[in-house]
């Protein structure tokens, strides 16, 4: 059996807001853990997930590389409107539902070539406009 990689995108996929044929979940005591069966999958989501830490600091106010550790809410925001975002450049906001994300980050990589060459302009506004919860109207 080969080696199983921390899944970078493990706070969406437990969130429910994203699923991954590559991703396996594994319940430790009362905590859920996403494993990468993949390597090649999980160096691929290692690097867009860096992309979107690089050029979403201003939305987190980071200034500095050292202010790099988000909090879970901050993640959760990074993880998901970075997916969604994606999601809706790629398939031109026509896809509704939960996307795949190997599926997604494989095909943007091949659409764009490389993760460098997307436009995160276009992106990081989701990440900014993402809401994990909320909110409901009173009755």
């Amino acid at each position: 059996m080969s080696a199983e990689i921390q899944c970078s995108f493990a706070k969406a996929l437990i969130s429910g807001a994203n699923e991954c044929a590559e991703a396996k979940r594994v319940e430790i005591g009362e905590r859920i853990v996403c494993l990468c069966r993949s390597p090649a999958a999980a160096q691929r989501c290692e690097r867009y997930l860096s992309l979107l830490r690089q050029n979403a600091r201003f939305v987190f106010r980071q200034t500095r590389a050292a202010d790099a550790i988000l909090s879970n809410y901050q993640e959760i925001c990074l993880q998901c409107g970075g997916l969604q975002g994606l999601s809706a450049l790629i398939y031109n906001a026509q896809q509704s539902g939960k996307p795949d994300v190997g599926l997604l980050l494989e095909t943007a990589e091949g659409q764009y070539e490389s993760f460098e060459n997307i436009p995160m302009d276009q992106i990081v506004p989701r990440i900014a406009a993402y809401n994990p919860r909320p909110h409901r109207k009173r009755k």
